[in-house]
């Protein structure tokens, strides 16, 4: 594949990660501003009621609502800070140098921000579950979402040990 094709896929992919993370970000404002006006309208009967807008709250009890606002606090910004990275990565590549020490860190960064999401969230089902005695807790783990951890972890190190060669070849005579 040559160096205009490589680069012409790295452009692509920054495109469609920078549409998913603005995405992300407004779709997450939004649904955080209408997840804490349901828990706003939650806490005072049920209802809001205003010169212009009217809220009322029929479908979500208070701890569902309360684990939607965290679950949106947590999963938003982990989507937009591992698009980052994946922009960063992106960078490398159409420069036409992904082998840098860099990007080793940025994989390790993106395992350990999923990662982190996912005990998030089995951590808020169980404090949410313990507090609340009609809220019910389904306990499940995300196999793919820990496979992806496990998978950008050994990603990593392969960045980290092809970088070390590349150096180490270099070096040589």
């Amino acid at each position: 594949m040559s160096k205009q094709a490589r680069n012409s896929m790295a452009a692509i992919m920054t495109v469609l990660v920078t549409i998913v993370m603005w995405m992300t970000a407004i779709i997450g404002v939004i649904f955080l501003l209408s997840v804490g006006a349901a828990i706003y309208a939650n806490s005072n009967g049920g209802s809001i009621n205003g010169t212009s807008i009217s809220i009322s709250d029929e479908t979500g009890s208070l701890p569902a609502l309360i684990a939607g606002l965290i679950g949106g606090l947590v999963v938003i910004p982990a989507i937009i800070y591992v698009c980052i990275q994946l922009r960063r990565i992106l960078a490398t590549l159409a420069e036409g140098d992904p082998f840098v020490p860099e990007n080793a860190m940025r994989l390790t960064r993106i395992a350990t921000a999923i990662a982190v999401t996912q005990l998030l969230r089995i951590g808020v089902g169980l404090v949410l579950g313990l507090s609340y005695e009609q809220a019910r807790v389904g306990f499940n783990i995300d196999l793919i979402a820990w496979a992806s951890v496990a998978a950008l972890f050994i990603l990593s190190q392969v960045f980290r040990e092809g970088t070390r060669l590349r150096d180490e070849e270099k070096m040589t005579i």
